[in-house]
């Protein structure tokens, strides 16, 4: 149930504060007093796409802040900790929309994304606007009002999850079958690189050895003629490093007995030796083995060339990704080798998930078909209590392919006037008679459905007189299990409310805005005397408006 809507900065609302009560909240006002704007507001917290343009004031964000009770629909927790979000009572929604556009939600604190609101917001508020009233002859809208009659929620959800499946394999087989015909010619080419890579037999690691290798053989004049200079100036000439520190060591072999500092000396100088002589060792016998190959050179370029050519055909960065795409080819010329096998196995999982589809489609049909009579009896009932004495209506259901709703095809026809037969309802249906059928859907949906709120918008479009106080006694009883706001200009349905609320322009700011208030006694009954006699001759009216009103206490 909502409590509270708090608005500020939204359309010509500066700011609002709209506290709630369950029962029956009737909502009246002047057309263009801001109504219509409550209403859009409330569907931005449920999470209609948000536009800057619909900001009071252009420069500041707009805040839309709805305070929830659920303690009647403990059922909801569920949703709840599916979208990982903390279920509070009460439960508190808030949508941000800053001058950019840009918005963000929030349940209980936590940031949700627009589809999580949307989620959560059609488990708690069910709006009906003007526009609603044409949607009946859509054949979603009867199958979802079926479905919900029949509570078919479980029958749906395995549906889904069938269709869904079946949806898949299908799509897997389409994508096998598309790769099959592709024919050879994609086939030929993958083998001519997997053939070319192969024969390459690449190593990761061996691109950056061959090029030090090719490096140093390019440059093995100039690497022997070093060599050699290194050798000498280490340990071969007489005034090589490590004759030198020979001389040193032994001198400081003599000083080591006078001094602990001339001892550490001879010890320091006597690691330098050994290791002038090991190094010394190392260079001579590399400037003794270092030999030029010519022909060792030629082949580690070609090697590397090729490595080259391969890298930049295949616009890979290492040989590392070579390997790699080696592999990948491998893969693919095995899944085409085995494609008739690949595609036989497609086509089984295909065969097997429609029929558990099928299943689940006849389950689901069956369940539709039983309620189809009660529905119809229900309504009738209702359409005659609501000024419609020849009410008639009649099912045509026929088979179609299965789709995301089923495999069902569902139209509910109408008829108004005796012998005349039922016919879709755009051919024959006034906008009375549109109205007091939704009113009647409504009504008998709300005894199956655990929906906090209800918020119906001018469903009274096209009645008047003692239809419009029957259509107010319905709204009441609906409102003893469901928290019901409905927006109207009939003073008959107004008179049912058990709280009452005015939407009105104020003018006395810079700005006009919409503002509301709740009325009371003798304020509310003054109201409805105005929208049936005007502000001239309302005073007359007074006695009958407070009968009216005690008639629905």
């Amino acid at each position: 149930m909502l409590k509270h809507l708090h608005i500020q900065n939204y359309s010509l609302i500066e700011q609002l504060d709209l506290h709630l009560t369950g029962g029956l909240t009737v909502i009246t006002g002047e057309t263009g007093a801001g109504k219509s704007i409550l209403l859009g507001a409330i569907s931005l917290l449920l999470g209609q796409r948000a536009d800057s343009k619909s900001l009071f004031d252009a420069t500041k964000k707009c805040i839309i802040e709805g305070q929830f009770s659920l303690e009647s629909f403990p059922h909801l927790q569920t949703l709840f900790e599916e979208e990982e979000i903390d279920f509070e009572e009460p439960c508190l929604i808030r949508r941000e929309i800053n001058p950019q556009g840009k918005s963000r939600s929030f349940v209980n604190d936590t940031p949700v994304t627009l589809e999580t609101l949307k989620r959560i917001g059609n488990e708690l508020v069910d709006i009906h606007s003007q526009q609603d009233t044409w949607w009946m002859s859509h054949p979603d809208f009867t199958l979802d009002m079926v479905d919900a009659y029949a509570q078919n929620e479980a029958l749906r959800k395995a549906y889904i999850t069938a269709y869904s499946a079946w949806s898949s394999s299908v799509s897997a087989l389409r994508a096998l079958e598309q790769e099959s015909t592709k024919g050879t010619q994609e086939l030929d080419f993958i083998q001519f690189q997997f053939d070319e890579l192969s024969k390459a037999q690449l190593k990761e690691g061996e691109y950056e050895a061959l090029d030090t290798a090719v490096q140093k053989l390019q440059n093995a004049e100039q690497i022997q003629e070093k060599l050699a200079v290194l050798a000498q100036a280490l340990s071969i000439s007489e005034v090589s490093a490590l004759h030198q520190s020979r001389i040193a060591l032994q001198q400081a072999t003599a000083l080591s007995k006078w001094g602990e500092n001339f001892a550490d000396w001879k010890t320091r100088i006597e690691s330098i030796w050994i290791e002038l002589k090991d190094l010394g060792a190392e260079v001579e016998g590399e400037a003794e083995d270092f030999v030029y190959d010519p022909l060792e050179l030629e082949q580690k370029q070609k090697r590397l060339d090729l490595l080259n050519r391969l890298l930049q055909k295949y616009q890979v960065a290492n040989v590392g990704e070579l390997v790699a795409l080696v592999e990948s080819l491998d893969l693919r010329l095995s899944q085409f080798s085995s494609m008739d096998t690949l595609i036989a196995d497609a086509r089984e999982r295909v065969d097997a998930d429609f029929i558990i589809l099928t299943s689940a489609a006849a389950a689901l049909s069956s369940s539709r078909s039983a309620v189809l009579d009660t529905i119809s009896t229900a309504l009738v009932a209702s359409l005659q209590s609501l000024g419609i004495p020849n009410a008639n209506l009649a099912w045509e259901m026929t088979a179609k392919e299965v789709a995301a709703n089923g495999s069902d095809k569902i139209q509910l026809l109408f008829s108004a006037n005796k012998g005349l037969a039922p016919k879709p309802f755009k051919q024959i249906a006034s906008g009375g008679e549109m109205s007091r059928l939704m009113l009647s859907i409504k009504h008998l949906l709300a005894k199956k459905r655990a929906l906090p709120t209800l918020i119906l918008d001018e469903i009274d479009t096209g009645v008047s007189g003692e239809i419009a106080i029957k259509m107010g006694q319905m709204l009441s009883q609906m409102s003893q299990g469901h928290q019901i706001i409905a927006i109207t200009h009939l003073p008959q349905i107004a008179a049912a409310g058990s709280t009452h609320w005015f939407v009105y322009k104020d003018h006395a700011g810079t700005k006009t805005v919409s503002n509301l208030r709740e009325l009371k006694e003798e304020e509310r009954v003054e109201e409805i005397a105005k929208m049936i006699g005007g502000q001239q001759g309302y005073r007359d009216l007074l006695d009958n408006v407070r009968n009216l009103i005690q008639s629905h206490e």
